[in-house]
């Protein structure tokens, strides 16, 4: 049977998103120094003590934001993955869509922008590491699975290619929306070429 709510907990639940939409918007807008909790509560239509009834402060505030955003894109991702004819195909479309979704104004400044000033750069990498490392070896393992690559992934491999994604989505955060095309163009290249390194190479025909 499906579990009941009552009434105090979707109102609990309805303050708390209508806070984080609200924080969302202003985060994309005027960044973390620039947002205040009295912005929040002010675009929230709500006062500062019921922010302050739901988050500690700011940071966590902007942790909830920051987790909401990673949370959406990542079911992107996934989609990406999923809807391709094979696995290379899917992680071509999902890095193709995550190099999007940081030229997005809410998301790159938010978590790549932002992220490691307001969360601090230590707890910056354990949130990208929750949300990012399994999906990487997901599509790993996919790719190994598949023969695509040469041999199974590492322990070692997902942390390192998040390092790399992590790079790229700070290089897109940082940028100009001048600058976005360009650059989103030069990282599928570069990320092509180390797919393409990672790929099954057939042994040298013998002397």
């Amino acid at each position: 049977m499906p579990r009941l709510t009552s009434p105090r907990a979707e109102a609990t639940a309805a303050t708390r998103s209508g806070l984080v939409e609200a924080a969302t918007a202003l985060f994309a807008e005027r960044g973390f120094a620039g947002t205040s909790i009295d912005d929040v509560a002010a675009v929230a239509g709500m006062t500062k003590g019921a922010v302050y009834h739901h988050f500690a402060g700011k940071a966590a505030l902007f942790e909830a934001v920051f987790s909401a955003r990673e949370a959406e894109v990542h079911e992107r991702l996934g989609a990406a993955l999923d809807g391709a004819p094979n696995h290379l195909a899917g992680a071509r479309a999902a890095l193709r869509t995550f190099l999007d979704a940081c030229t997005e104004p809410t998301y790159g400044r938010i978590v790549f922008r932002d992220g490691p000033l307001a969360l601090g750069w230590e707890r910056w990498r354990e949130c990208e590491a929750d949300y990012g490392y399994a999906f990487i070896a997901r599509v790993l393992d996919g790719l190994a699975r598949e023969g695509y690559l040469a041999r199974p992934p590492g322990v070692s491999h997902p942390t390192v290619v998040l390092g790399m994604l992590s790079s790229a989505g700070q290089l897109l955060g940082q940028a100009s929306p001048e600058q976005h095309a360009a650059l989103r163009a030069e990282l599928l290249v570069l990320f092509d070429q180390l797919l393409a390194g990672l790929a099954v190479v057939p042994d040298p025909a013998p002397d």
